[in-house]
């Protein structure tokens, strides 16, 4: 996309912008596309294979089998956090290749679980690996893309999450038809190590030095050469005895609770876990932070507004897209009367609409971007127009055919995934230097009220015995962020922040 040279001489901001990103850096977010797809074959495969499940081990409503799927999404997001502290410090190749094989693996063992206890295992050791995934690519899109060009890279290996929800249930029903639902998980399981293998080799060059850890990295990032300024590296202090009694209260609160109040309890523990740190770094004064390098860091990010504002983003608009992930094969062969078969092969149709959205929505704010508007501006125009097409969720109850329910639903999660992928791009401009710690714990508290939502989602259809009244409140939520985002975010309001700005 050409640059306008009059803008340019006069406007550093607007140069700062354009793209400068090479052909190596464009073919590692196209892995880290695959990895994302996988991520998603992984995840998706327990609701395709809701029948089978349900009847292997004995799940007898909705709610409980909800409850399955939180298995995978309580330990994603608490781990979340830790992985975006350690992503902002560690090799971002190895890092990622490890994490990969840890959820392969999990993913696998899936294939010989006996009972429901090991498979709600297997389920939470896929969510500590698969916690990685984002901190990782995003703090690596932030390295090795300027701003303007990280919509569009954050558009290509989030596009996976479509692509993946997309050929799941083609390969899930194959599999199953052919040699039994346990095959599934094995074989979408040992994909992952053939992609290790393949990042391992192929990540080089220049994009591989920025990816380097802090420690080792050779010279600043042509984004952000702030970022290379070091980590907050004290000692650890005083300040660890609040944040060990803030996990100790989770421990203690999920596990006595659970025996009374059953998975609710451990859906608490988690989120004491998880909110615990943010509240006691927001509220202990800097120096006593400064006694851990980890907690000096949570301390910067808790003092940003803009962090806040994304919290409430975050959480609303990951309730909208995890509820189609994990439900859109449900509705369509409970509530549309479909056949195991073609409501899995159904269900890949919207999917292939967000697909469209990923890479619609990140190509439309680079090229507004390029146009001289600011980054902000672009990326709320886009999310700004995806938000009407999420609002169908609203019409969802009303439609009698079948066609027109896909129909409707491919609007729906074209709309999200655009909507999505712009956001992403916000969470790369509260903390330079420590992006994977933001991203993490956005994804962390994103995640922690998708796990809650599953259950609920479930429990309503029992109530109810429709998913009308979910489809509306997911309709309406990416709204209230759009609202939330565009009032308080401020496109000017943190220019002087030195962790917020855009280098000159």
């Amino acid at each position: 996309m050409p640059l306008r040279p009059e803008r340019a001489a006069h406007d550093p901001e607007f140069a700062a912008s354009t793209p400068t990103a090479d052909r190596a850096a464009w073919g590692i977010c196209w892995l880290m596309f695959a990895a994302t797809v996988l991520t998603y074959m992984d995840r998706q495969t327990v609701s395709l294979l809701r029948e089978p499940i349900e009847k292997a081990f004995s799940i007898r409503s909705e709610a409980d089998f909800g409850w399955v799927i939180s298995a995978f999404y309580l330990t994603y997001a608490v781990l979340q956090v830790p992985a975006g502290f350690l992503v902002d410090r560690w090799d971002l190749k190895w890092t990622y290749a490890a994490a990969v094989a840890w959820w392969s693996l999990a993913a696998a063992a899936t294939a010989i679980v006996p009972g429901l206890g090991l498979l709600i295992a297997c389920r939470a050791l896929l969510g500590v690996g698969e916690s990685f995934n984002w901190p990782t690519a995003l703090r690596t899109t932030a390295r090795i893309l300027p701003p303007a060009d990280r919509g569009l890279g954050n558009g290509i290996f989030n596009s996976g999450a479509a692509v993946g929800a997309l050929i799941t249930p083609a390969v899930v029903t194959y599999l199953t038809e052919r040699y039994g639902w346990r095959s599934s998980f094995s074989v979408i399981g040992l994909s992952g190590f053939v992609w290790v293998a393949a990042w391992l080799i192929l990540v080089r060059g220049k994009p591989r030095g920025l990816m380097a850890g802090p420690g080792r990295t050779p010279e600043p990032t042509p984004a952000d050469p702030m970022d290379s300024r070091p980590l907050p590296t004290a000692p650890i202090g005083p300040v660890v005895w609040a944040l060990a009694g803030v996990l100790t209260t989770a421990v203690v609160a999920g596990g006595l609770g659970y025996r009374r109040y059953g998975p609710t309890a451990a859906w608490l523990g988690v989120a004491v876990a998880i909110v615990g740190p943010l509240l006691v770094a927001a509220v202990l004064p800097r120096e006593r932070l400064a006694s851990a390098g980890w907690a000096a860091s949570l301390g910067e990010v808790v003092r940003s507004r803009r962090f806040w504002v994304l919290v409430a983003v975050s959480i609303l608009i990951n309730i909208c897209w995890h509820f189609l992930l994990n439900w859109i094969p449900t509705y369509l062969k409970q509530e549309r009367n479909l056949s195991f078969k073609a409501g899995n092969y159904l269900s890949t149709i919207p999917f292939l609409a967000a697909d469209v959205g990923n890479l619609a929505g990140g190509w439309l704010s680079r090229r507004l971007a390029a146009d001289g508007r600011s980054a902000f501006r672009a990326r709320l125009m886009v999310m700004a127009g995806a938000t009407p097409l999420i609002l169908g969720g609203l019409a969802i109850g009303l439609v009698g055919n079948d066609h027109a329910a896909v129909i409707l639903l491919s609007i729906i999660a074209l709309g999200t995934a655009a909507f999505m992928v712009n956001y992403f791009a916000f969470t790369q401009e509260v903390s330079a230097r420590n992006t994977g710690l933001v991203a993490g714990y956005l994804g962390a508290l994103g995640n922690l009220f998708a796990a809650g939502f599953q259950p609920f989602t479930g429990w309503m259809h029992d109530v109810t015995g429709s998913h009308a009244t979910i489809f509306a409140i997911t309709g309406l939520a990416p709204l209230l962020g759009l609202a939330i985002l565009a009032l308080a975010w401020g496109d000017r309001a943190e220019k002087n922040a030195p962790e917020a700005i855009e280098p000159p």
